[in-house]
């Protein structure tokens, strides 16, 4: 194989940049739709990008991203699919797939019961399939007179069914499924949106799987607004030969019509 050049790898780079990252743990809490009223019970979309490019060596990038909610209260039900594909030449630089399915019943209205399942692949980190499925109650910890600043804690028990590629074989596990999400506001300027994901297996701490996510957005006039995205994950379970620490860190300008 021909040795990658200087402008082949600038080249990789800023496709990778613009590619969607997925990581382990999938933040729901990034997910779930909000603007949705008592009279709009159904909310989704689909969206999808394609783009082949040929410089020296050929890059294909495939993306595609659904997501459907249902709301009525007491009853939210979520489904999310999302296909990431970034190749370059010879070599795949992110494959990545996840189905998640998840339902919300409010007791009351600081307490939700919630229940999901979930089924992702990513073979670059040799994870040939990934099986989830769990519950638990999520607690609003902290909301403020003008709902702008929140605090929610969640706990579930987690059902995880893991099938490794290159004869890694497979496992099956029971974790505690743990979250923390903080969304802060100053004034109309600024807000800070962070959610942070621990999730051990009974009984084996140090096996565990880690996701902090941090959004910082700032508001340069009325319409644009300058965002700071940073994620770091650790997935102790891994195979040996696999990635088992990421971190991605974006920022960009977003304009509003």
């Amino acid at each position: 194989m021909r040795p990658t050049r200087p402008f082949d790898l600038l080249f990789i780079l800023c496709l990778l940049c613009t590619a969607t990252a997925q990581a382990q743990i999938v933040n729901i809490e990034e997910q779930r739709i909000t603007g949705t009223d008592d009279t709009t019970h159904w909310y989704g979309y689909l969206r999808g990008s394609a783009s082949l490019v040929k410089v020296r060596d050929q890059s294909l990038r495939l993306s595609g991203q659904s997501k459907v909610q249902f709301k009525q209260e007491p009853h939210l039900a979520l489904l999310l699919l999302n296909l990431n594909l970034l190749r370059a030449g010879n070599n795949d630089f992110a494959k990545q797939a996840f189905a998640h399915l998840r339902y919300n019943y409010k007791i009351r209205e600081a307490l939700t019961w919630e229940a999901f399942g979930q089924v992702q692949t990513s073979p670059l980190q040799l994870l040939h399939q990934r099986w989830l499925a769990g519950t638990g109650p999520r607690w609003r910890l902290l909301k403020s007179r003008d709902g702008r600043q929140r605090i929610y804690l969640g706990t579930a028990w987690l059902w995880e069914h893991n099938i490794f590629s290159d004869d890694n074989g497979e496992q099956f596990w029971n974790r505690s499924s743990n979250y923390l999400s903080c969304t802060f506001r100053v004034g109309k300027q600024a807000t800070l949106i962070t959610t942070t994901y621990w999730q051990p297996v009974w009984g084996r701490i140090s096996n565990y799987r880690l996701s902090s996510e941090w959004l910082l957005r700032i508001n340069l006039t009325r319409r644009v607004s300058l965002t700071v995205d940073f994620t770091y994950s650790i997935d102790e379970n891994l195979p040996p030969d696999a990635p088992k620490e990421t971190y991605i860190w974006q920022n960009g300008i977003s304009l509003q019509l």
